[in-house]
C-alpha cells in the first residue's frame, strides 16, 4: 500500500496539490467498562491525571487517524492537509466520539524536494 501523508497544514512542503478530492474523515465511539471507571473514580479522588481514561483516548486517537488514512486511501488520496481532532460526549456522557478529519487530496514531488528536510 503506498503511504498516505497527513498534515495539520494548509499546504505540503515540497508537493504540489494537483487534485482536491474532498473532506475526509475517521472515527471511533468509545466507552469506558465498569472496571475502568471504577479505576477512574479512585485516581479521581486523588487528583491528577486519569490514566485509565488517557490511555483509551490514545488509542481512540490513533485509531481514528488510522481510519482517517483508509478512507483516504478508498478515495485515492496520498495526502491529507488541515488534519484535525474533535471529541463528543454521546449518550449522555457514557461515550465518547473521537473525530480525526480533514481534506484528501492528490499531491505530487515538486522539483525542490529540500523543503522537506
Amino acid at each position: 500500500m503506498s503511504e498516505v501523508i497527513v498534515v495539520t497544514t494548509p499546504n505540503l512542503p515540497g508537493y504540489e496539490i494537483v487534485k482536491v478530492l474532498g473532506p475526509i474523515h475517521g472515527l471511533t465511539v468509545r466507552t469506558r467498562g465498569v472496571g475502568g471507571k471504577i479505576v477512574a473514580g479512585i485516581e479521581g479522588i486523588f487528583g491528577g491525571e486519569v490514566t485509565a481514561y488517557t490511555s483509551e483516548c490514545e488509542k481512540a486517537r490513533r485509531e481514528s487517524l488510522n481510519r482517517l488514512i483508509e478512507n483516504a486511501r478508498r478515495m485515492g488520496a496520498n495526502a491529507v492537509i488541515g488534519a484535525d481532532f474533535e471529541t463528543s460526549d454521546i449518550l449522555n456522557g457514557t461515550a465518547t466520539v473521537f473525530v480525526a478529519y480533514g481534506t484528501a487530496v492528490i499531491a505530487k514531488p515538486t522539483e525542490n524536494k529540500s523543503s522537506l528536510t
